[in-house]
């Protein structure tokens, strides 16, 4: 699934959390796991994120990924990648927030992130 809303909750212990709308048909799936892999794309990964915010069929069919620590998909190519097992989920209306916490992590340093802002796709530009 695609997210709009991640963010970091904790340094000690470290914890990140995301809000999935409570229509999702994915995120039961990473409930019931109890794990989740964070992919944050790389500048040139758009068609990887319309792929995986796609409604239904299988969203991984061409996206090159491995197997992460936990069973979880690691995306090819990702600017870094946040492997947690779900702490705690609450209610908040027509959402949920899951907070995890983070058990291994790897990025590369030298890639820029896929940003969307403004219902647009973009990326970071050198000053």
């Amino acid at each position: 699934m695609a997210v709009s809303s991640f963010t970091s909750v904790s340094l000690a212990p470290p914890l990140v959390a995301f809000l999935p709308g409570k229509s999702s048909s994915t995120f039961p799936v990473i409930a019931e796991r109890g794990t989740f892999c964070v992919n944050v794309l790389a500048a040139d990964q758009e068609r990887v994120c319309r792929a995986l915010s796609a409604s239904g069929g299988d969203k991984f069919a061409d996206v090159a990924w491995q197997t992460g620590p936990h069973g979880d998909p690691v995306i090819e190519g990702v600017v870094a990648w946040i492997g947690c097992t779900i702490e705690v989920v609450h209610d908040a209306g027509d959402h949920q927030i899951v907070v995890g916490r983070v058990d291994d992590l790897d990025a590369d340093t030298a890639a820029s992130p896929l940003l969307f802002f403004r219902s647009q796709y973009g990326h970071l530009v050198s000053a």
